[in-house]
């Protein structure tokens, strides 16, 4: 059974990939809605830098989960 820490910590990466998720979204959204190419090259930016945070995260997760069994 994990303990009242593990799950915290779980629960604030749930919280986080959710934002990444959220605001992945916005720009995406945002991209749709305007015909600028600069600023869908920069949304798309922003799409890769989310991207990159959430494969971050990603890895944080299953390094938590492997502390977890260890």
């Amino acid at each position: 059974m994990l303990d009242a820490a593990t799950r915290r910590r779980e629960a604030e990466l749930a919280e986080v990939a959710r934002a990444l998720a959220a605001a992945r979204c916005a720009a995406r959204l945002a991209g749709l809605g305007t015909d600028e190419f600069v600023v869908r090259e920069l949304l798309l930016g922003v799409i890769d830098e989310i991207n990159r945070a959430e494969r971050t995260l990603a890895s944080l997760v299953s390094t938590s989960s492997r502390d977890v069994v260890a």
